[in-house]
């Protein structure tokens, strides 16, 4: 399968330029790219889309036009600039499917199909979107290469520190499991969705049911391994 990745945002620049005040660096391409190529994908990158609804719209027709799925990053908000939604529509029957769902990190993500091939839109955060790509990326590979899709791969683990959450949603938390003399234990690794290096000590996600508002160490608690 051909993935088109878009990255769109005016303050994203490619990884070899040094940002200045008020950009980052595009990481989102290359941590999705090698989603895709664990799952069997060939990436297709279509480089840093800025701000503009045209700009968007071309981008992302181009990749359609070239790619078996496409993925765009940030602009799946509610924001004056945030058009990744409307674009979408634009492009396709049926257009957008969901926008929005009940999870953290990743609430705003789109799930959409455009004459017959599926496009999503990943909040711009490298931590929600890597989260949500991984929660749903090899599930659509493997729908659309007619393969059984394997289940994601959990292990219950014992909670190390205590955790609280809003009742309602459900999350997955950044954990690094570690193997004792009494099993698996899995540790918060405390994140900001906007920076990237919060899952460089990750080796797996807390998966967290929406009815929990808390957790206390020592728990079971079942983690997906990255």
């Amino acid at each position: 399968l051909r993935v088109g990745i878009l990255s769109s945002g005016d303050e994203v620049v490619p990884p070899n330029e040094i940002p200045r005040p008020g950009q980052v660096r595009d990481i989102n391409s290359y941590s999705l790219g090698a989603v895709v190529q664990q799952h069997g994908g060939v990436a297709r990158y279509y480089g840093i889309v800025p701000d503009r609804y045209e700009l968007l719209r071309d981008g992302i027709k181009k990749a359609l036009s070239e790619c078996d799925i496409v993925v765009v990053t940030a602009g799946s908000s509610v924001s004056t600039r945030d058009m990744t939604a409307p674009v979408i529509q634009e492009l396709g029957q049926p257009g957008v499917l969901v926008h929005g769902i009940n999870i953290r990190p990743g609430k705003p993500t789109i799930f959409a199909v455009c004459d017959g091939k599926p496009v999503i839109g990943l909040p711009g955060n490298p931590v929600s979107a890597l989260v949500i790509a991984s929660l749903f990326m090899g599930t659509i590979m493997d729908h659309m290469l007619g393969v059984k899709s394997n289940p994601l791969h959990k292990v219950n683990a014992r909670l190390k520190s205590n955790l609280s959450f809003v009742a309602g949603r459900e999350n997955w938390i950044p954990v690094q499991v570690t193997q004792t003399e009494n099993g698996l234990v899995a540790e918060p690794v405390f994140f900001k969705s906007s920076l990237i290096f919060s899952l460089v000590r990750a080796n797996g996600l807390a998966y967290i049911p929406t009815e929990y508002v808390e957790i206390n160490a020592g728990d079971d608690i079942q983690v997906l391994l990255l």
